[in-house]
Formats: structure tokens, sequence, C-alpha cells
């Protein structure tokens, strides 16, 4: 039953509708074990195994009473080829919307379509936070194998959300916290800050939602003096949370 599950997991290419994810190698599975995130199975092939670590966090998942299931080479390779002999199912139960916009800093993701930028970007925020990631949307973006690769783990250990823009821009509107948007044509240098704000990125194309101009305090933007008029937005938001951090 296991692996008819992470079959179908895989397919879906995000959390299902019981909230589980599909989740392949060690540091992913690792990450999501040191948050406490509840097992349902992990399938393991031993060949397949890049060190001593792989057989040690399968041994404590055991411990903690994961049911577990050894596959043959032939049959993990349907399921990954990436994935360090280890792949595993768990629940993740995603933080309220107040709580998230509780964080000292809050870094919200609008109209990006590369959910690898995503991955990288909520690790960013949490190797400068506190920090919290919410994605403007649904959840697939936010869920997909790519983000949680990208993300290194930091999924599980950064406050991240995926919400609706208008829910978000209502709720925001009633906080009094200060908005800046991101934007290459922005008032104000980015190391402007005076406090912990909520800070916007758009698409890189497209920029932000009209929606935002209702609640934003003020335009910012990197300055550069290249040839070149943005940067991607896994880039950008670095920079800000760095400067944020500092």
């Amino acid at each position: 039953m296991c692996l008819q599950d992470v079959l179908e997991l895989r397919a879906r290419k995000g959390i299902d509708s019981r909230q589980r994810l599909l989740l392949e190698g060690l540091r992913l599975i690792g990450a999501a074990r040191m948050a406490g995130l509840a097992f349902e199975c992990v399938l393991y092939t031993p060949e397949f195994w890049s060190g001593e670590p792989c057989r040690q966090l399968l041994e404590q998942l055991q411990r903690d009473g994961v049911p577990s299931h050894c596959l043959s080479p032939r049959t993990f390779s349907r399921i990954s080829y990436k994935a360090e002999g280890l792949v595993a199912i768990a629940r993740y139960v995603a933080p309220a919307l107040d709580v998230v916009l509780r964080a000292a800093r809050v870094v919200v993701l609008d109209g990006l379509s590369d959910p690898g930028n995503i991955g990288a970007i909520v690790r960013s925020a949490n190797a400068w936070g506190p920090a919290a990631v919410v994605v403007v949307g649904g959840p697939d973006k936010l869920f997909h194998p790519k983000c949680l690769r990208a993300s290194m783990g930091a999924m599980f250990h950064t406050p991240t959300l995926a919400v609706e823009r208008a829910t978000l821009v209502g709720r925001i509107a009633t906080l009094g916290r200060r908005v800046f948007v991101l934007a290459p044509d922005g008032d104000a240098c980015v190391d402007r800050f005076d406090d912990d704000p909520i800070v916007v990125l758009g698409n890189e194309r497209h920029g932000v939602h009209p929606t935002w101009h209702h609640v934003t305090t003020a335009r910012i933007a990197i300055p550069m003096n290249g040839i070149v008029d943005s940067l991607n937005v896994a880039t950008s938001a670095a920079i800000v949370l760095w400067e944020l951090f500092r």
C-alpha cells in the first residue's frame, strides 16, 4: 500500500488532500523528522544509500515506530533516481495565517512561476531569519518537489504558507505593519529598512499585482550599476533578507 501511495504522490507532484507529502533523500527526510512531522512510512534500498547517515536515519525512523519497507533496486528505481535510497511519506500541517504574519520579517511571493525559486527563498529565509514566507495562490508551487528540494529541508523549519491574494492583502491591511514592494523603479534603496517589515516580491516580468498598491508603504529597489536592470527573484530575496538580518 505504501508503494502505491508513493507512486500516486509522485504523479501528483505536490501535497494531497490528506496533507501528505512525498519526501526524497537524506536531507529532506531528516529535516522533516527534526521538525516533528508525522511519518506514515519509509521505503528504502541499501544499494542506493550514499553513506552511513542513510542507515542511521532509517534506524531512527524505525525506532520512532514508522513502518519501513525494503525494496529491490529495480522497484526503487520506479520511484526515484536521486533519493539516496530513501523515500518517505509524511504529513505537513501548515501554520495559520495569523501565526505566519506575526513573524518579525515576512516575505510575500506574489506570482512567482518557478517552484525552484520559491524553495531557494524559503532556504534564505531560514538562513537569515527569523522570517516567514507567504506564497500567493494555491499550494501547488509551494509543495512541488522542485520547491521542496530547493528548500533543502528549510520548508519544515520556517513558517511557510500558501494563501489567496485577496485574503492575504485584506488581513495585512488590518495589521498596521509597514509593507515594502520590491521594484526596479522603487523610490528607496533596499538598505533603508528602519524596522522589520513585510516585503513583497513579484514575478520577474510582471512585478506584483496592483492589489498591493492599497497597502504599500513604499517601493524599494536594489541599486545596480551594470548593464542588467533586474536580478533573479531568488537572488533579490536573498539580498533583501540579508539586509534585514544585518
